[in-house]
């Protein structure tokens, strides 16, 4: 009698262990399966930050880099005119002083730019 209820001591002592560990699994489990979810949403909230962060990069270097071009385009229709007036203004420096000022500061202007656009470039090229 005593090798019996020693025998279902040992039974209940097994039953009970192989019920906490399949609970423990799936608690854990269950644990494991929310951190990866939060870590997806975690994920998704970050790409679209970075998606956002780099549609506006893009934008300012297209912004800059249409404003390079109105320099140049401006730029070169100050040189066509001081070329198409040069013989004209000889006698006027002025005008031709207001103008290599103005072609120069546009010089100015568009190394800022261009530098501007090294650094949004290279900024893209870190993310």
């Amino acid at each position: 009698m005593s090798f019996l209820l020693i025998m279902l001591l040992w039974a209940g002592f097994i039953y009970g262990g192989y019920f906490y560990a399949l609970k423990h699994l799936q608690e854990t489990e269950q644990h494991v399966s929310n951190q990866i979810n939060e870590l997806k949403l975690e994920n998704q909230r970050i790409e679209k930050e970075i998606t956002g962060a780099m549609q506006l990069f893009h934008n300012e270097l297209d912004s800059y880099k249409e404003e390079i071009q109105q320099v140049r385009s401006e730029m070169n229709m100050i040189q066509e005119e001081l070329e198409l007036t040069g013989e004209s203004i000889t006698g006027t420096d002025k005008t031709r002083q207001s103008l290599q000022e103005r072609m120069a500061e546009l010089d100015k202007q568009l190394a800022a730019l261009k530098e501007q656009l090294r650094k949004l470039e290279e900024a893209v090229r870190a993310l």
